[in-house]
């Protein structure tokens, strides 16, 4: 984008003297005229109102008031020229002032359109594809559809204030052609707004690079005066190639004043809706969203001002299904239901422009995330957690019939739990649009499956209701729709039949509790064991509180001797093995992290480097390169301290700011470890860390980095020094 931008600065000639002005009304004070202006909403004033422009002689101006109600004048230099016209226009011959002047006695709401200052400097011959041109400055939309102003009743685009770049203006005098010129490429769609013509006029666009050039279908025109206030006129082009882009002005009527808002959107890329906090799609062509969700739930899909084509596919097992296509009406209700078993939904939207609010409805039965199945499971293995559950003892359910995805039986089971041999009765009464439905209530067998006895009903005395008395296990309820028939495709929103589900449950008979007396020998051992295992339950916790005393001990006196890296490094002189050094290192860094930061850090004596914020401390040291068990290579000390906050996926990376990447050979403790990263995983707010790493590689210096996930929320932080092996170098 920034090269674009050069590309415009540089090849941009032509410096446009004209200026726009949209007057949301006319008032006597041109601060106020200037406020109005950048909030944008019409008013109307009672009254005299009166407006001024300053001209350059030899200049255009073109002023609707767009009031029909109004009488006006318009003087230049205080000497009126013309008076109670719709639109005024001509050219000063010298410098001066142009001063209109409404009276507005009937209170009419009214919104005028002015360009002033205009000039003819536009070239007058269309350059060839191999000619260089003067490049007009248009607006490119930098993030992504956020121009469009979804309160224009033609969801116009708008440009932010503080880019200052001002809408094209020109005059056709002597009726000869203006063509505009300007960079272009592939994808981008330039959105061409008329906002001000005093007469006819036609624009017509031609796309050429560097060897030919076409003529890209449809104009936009307008055989009267217009702006965009009174008559938005907009047009959408699609660039095919890199290139450029040229507009031809051209009007039937001699000194035409005219005015193009031109801004470019760059193509829309595929993007992930979160429905948590997305809630409306915009763009321009074609865009494609995918949205997370379950099969019983729809998508509620409402298009503002225009309506739009569309095509969805459901994801289903990993592969993405074509589900269907259509329109997407504005002022409809238009839902889109997913195919069975998909956990997202892939939409293409398509319009010259477009602006759709989305939001979700869930159309599962008895608020359990499922879909109810048509018919019972045939076998007593078949895997039965796709059958929604129906609480004999809760409270009363909602249930519905989607007739958009063919929906006209549900199943529910029964799970009834309970000692052997025990009966219950249970009896489900239906609310709802009763004299549609059937009900069944069917008792399964455990052992072999089958029906041990079933209840059919229909509506009974304006009441639908089936009661049966039932044995321990699973049991199923079924609700049908009786003589339906619909005509409509899968997926077409018909609006669905809900019940309710009332259920009374009474315990018929308890049966009998298994019971089994004790024996004296296993009540004695019983506590023998109860005992032996309490010890065994105890011994880790005693041994751990041992070692955190032994270890807190050790850590006071390491902090009364201070400089341990010096004390190694006298040690490695002294002839005592690296082995054995790096074994009390370990020990070391176990023990320190035990102590407050301060006094941890001063016990290795002065960090070689040392970073701190309000969040996290990091400190590094530099160890006597005998003690690595790996050649060559360079040992460290890093200690992280979290002072506020809880980290996740926490990570030490060491990055080389110059030569090769080092690769990390060990870490002490162990932590999981690759390539130049450490892998910290969680770490709450207190925690103090140290660890001794070995870097390979050729590089001098080191900058130490720790990343993650801080409170839920991506973070990172850098040492503001870097870490040099050689410090002379």
């Amino acid at each position: 984008m920034e090269g674009r931008s050069r590309v415009l600065c540089v090849t941009l000639l032509v410096v446009l003297t004209a200026t726009y002005s949209t007057l949301d009304y006319m008032t006597s004070e041109a601060d106020d005229t200037i406020e109005l202006e950048v909030l944008g909403v019409d008013h109307f004033v009672a009254g005299q109102t009166t407006q001024e422009w300053d001209m350059t002689s030899g200049n255009w101006y073109s002023i609707q008031t767009n009031c029909q109600s109004c009488s006006s004048s318009l003087y230049f230099n205080d000497v009126m020229i013309q008076s109670n016209q719709i639109n005024y226009s001509g050219q000063v011959d010298e410098d001066g002032t142009l001063k209109l002047v409404v009276n507005n006695s009937q209170a009419e709401n009214f919104t005028p359109s002015a360009i002033t200052n205009v000039s003819d400097n536009h070239l007058n011959i269309r350059p060839s594809p191999q000619a260089d041109a003067s490049l007009s400055n248009v607006y490119v939309c930098g993030i992504q559809n956020s121009c469009i102003d979804v309160e224009s009743p033609v969801l116009a685009s708008s440009i932010p204030v503080d880019q200052n770049i001002q809408p094209i203006t020109g005059v056709l005098e002597g009726q000869q052609n203006d063509y505009i010129a300007f960079t272009v490429y592939t994808g981008q769609i330039v959105e061409l707004n008329l906002k001000h013509t005093n007469s006819d006029i036609e624009f017509k666009s031609y796309f050429q690079n560097q060897t030919h050039e076409h003529e890209l279908e449809g104009a936009l025109s307008t055989s009267s005066i217009s702006n965009h206030h009174t008559n938005p006129i907009l047009k959408y082009i699609e660039i095919p190639d890199d290139g450029r882009l040229v507009l031809s002005v051209s009007s039937a009527t001699i000194d035409t004043i005219w005015s193009m808002g031109i801004i470019i959107h760059n193509q829309s890329q595929a993007s992930m809706l979160d429905m948590s906090e997305d809630t409306e799609i915009l763009g321009h062509n074609s865009k494609t969203v995918i949205v997370e969700l379950n099969d019983t739930e729809a998508l509620n899909l409402q298009p503002n001002i225009f309506d739009v084509d569309y095509t969805y596919h459901s994801l289903v097992n990993s592969e993405w299904v074509f589900s269907g296509s259509g329109v997407l009406i504005d002022g409809v209700t238009n839902f889109i239901f997913p195919l069975p078993g998909s956990t997202a939904l892939k939409i293409s939207i398509s319009a010259d422009v477009f602006y759709l609010e989305i939001g979700t409805i869930n159309f599962d039965d008895a608020n359990s995330g499922l879909e109810a199945p048509s018919l019972p499971p045939i076998l007593a293995t078949t895997d039965n957690s796709s059958w929604p559950v129906l609480s004999v003892q809760g409270s009363n359910l909602i249930g519905e019939f989607t007739h958009s995805i063919g929906d006209s039986s549900d199943v529910y089971k029964i799970e009834i739990e309970a000692w052997e041999d025990s009966i219950h009765f249970v009896k489900i009464e239906v609310e709802g649009d009763i004299n549609d439905f059937e009900i069944e209530l069917i008792e399964k067998n455990q052992e072999d499956w089958s029906e041990v006895d079933s209840k059919v009903k229909t509506t009974t005395l304006g009441k639908l209701s089936v009661a049966l008395e039932l044995s321990r296990g699973t049991h199923f309820f079924r609700i049908s729709l009786i003589n339906t028939t619909t005509d409509s495709a899968w997926g077409e929103y018909i609006e669905p039949t809900k019940y309710t589900l009332v259920t009374t449950y009474e315990l018929v008979d308890e049966g009998e509790e298994p019971w089994f007396p004790p024996d004296e020998s296993a009540k004695k051992w019983g506590n023998v064991a109860r005992w032996f295992m309490g010890i065994l339950f105890l011994a880790p916790a005693s041994f751990l509180a041992i070692m955190h005393y032994r270890k807190k001990n050790y850590a006071k006196e390491i902090l009364s001797k201070r400089q341990r890296l010096q004390w190694l490094k006298k040690r490695l002189d002294e002839g005592i093995s690296p082995k054995q050094n790096r074994r009390e290192l370990a020990r070391s860094l176990d023990a320190v992290a035990t102590l407050d930061w301060n006094d941890a850090c001063q016990t290795w004596g002065e960090p070689d480097i040392l970073y701190r914020t309000e969040n996290v401390a990091i400190a590094g040291w530099k160890i006597d390169e005998r003690i690595a068990k790996t050649n060559d290579s360079w040992p460290l000390i890093i200690g992280v301290y979290i002072i506020k906050g809880n980290w996740e996926i926490a990570a030490l990376r060491l990055d080389s700011p110059e030569g090769e990447a080092w690769e990390i050979k060990s870490v002490t403790p162990r932590f999981l470890h690759s390539g130049y990263e450490v892998f910290l995983d969680t770490m709450m707010s207190g925690n103090k860390t140290f660890l001794s790493v070995e870097l390979l590689g050729s590089a001098n210096s080191v900058d130490i980095e720790l990343n993650g996930r801080l409170d839920g929320q991506p973070f990172a932080c850098r040492t503001s020094k870097t870490l040099y092996r050689d410090e002379e170098e």
